[in-house]
């Protein structure tokens, strides 16, 4: 794995990245966080077996933070979804 400072095939800027992120709607905003969550907790296994304990308990905790708000969004996608029309979620895709 190679860590970079910028999202490859990404040309806007951090802010405009959390932005187009933040305006996902809900369900798929709460799979990319779930998916992000998945990542991390990769990364900490990855790093634990590397003996950076440390690290991997950050890299854990922070994995089972994203987890945690992908079940908020999910609920807020459950609260939201009966005002949201088919047509309106297929014509963003």
């Amino acid at each position: 794995m190679k860590h970079a400072r910028t999202v490859n095939r990404y040309t806007g800027t951090p802010e405009q990245l959390a932005e187009d992120i933040g305006n996902l709607y809900y369900d798929a905003l709460a799979e990319f966080l779930r998916l992000f969550s998945d990542k991390l907790a990769r990364d900490a296994i990855a790093d634990h077996g590397r003996g950076r304990p440390k690290l991997a308990n950050e890299l854990e905790a922070g994995a089972k933070h994203l987890a945690a708000a992908a079940q908020h969004i999910e609920s807020a996608w459950r609260i939201c979804k009966p005002y949201v029309s088919s047509t309106a979620k297929t014509r963003s895709a």
